[in-house]
């Protein structure tokens, strides 16, 4: 069985950069439950998928970049650099042809070979920012 390191590595390029939503299955839990604000993952499989799809629409050349990543016993934790173009809608905003780049900290959770949990945080500020989405400081939403 390949290591909890190797899964998360494989998960990032095959299911995220290439988009492949016919492999979700491979590398995530039936059960799999996500931790993100501002991200509605869904939930299992299906949600795995249909975010997939959705992110892949607004940022079609989607890609994720590893920069760090530490595996201790079922937990993964990885640093990335997602970059794309804006070519798609995106959260209600339509496109600006914008590339955009922004950090990301994510834990994964393993259990059996499977992804069943992942959480984390996306530097949001700079992804609006390069788009040109003033955000006030403060406030409520």
């Amino acid at each position: 069985m390949p290591s909890n390191e190797n899964i998360v590595r494989e998960a990032m390029q095959v299911v995220w950069t290439e988009g492949r939503v016919d492999r979700v299955a491979d590398y995530y839990a039936e059960d799999f439950v996500a931790d993100y604000p501002m991200t509605d993952w869904g939930t299992g499989l299906d949600g795995v998928r249909a975010l997939v799809a959705e992110v892949r629409i607004g940022l079609p050349d989607y890609n994720e970049e590893i920069k760090l990543l530490v595996a201790d016993g079922d937990h993964v934790a990885v640093e990335l650099l997602i970059r794309g173009t804006h070519t798609g809608p995106m959260n209600g905003m339509p496109p600006t042809g914008k590339e955009v780049a922004f950090r990301d900290m994510t834990i994964v959770t393993l259990k059996d070979g499977k992804i069943v949990g992942q959480r984390g945080l996306s530097d949001y500020l700079s992804l609006f920012g390069q788009l040109g989405v003033e955000m006030p400081i403060g406030a409520e939403g």
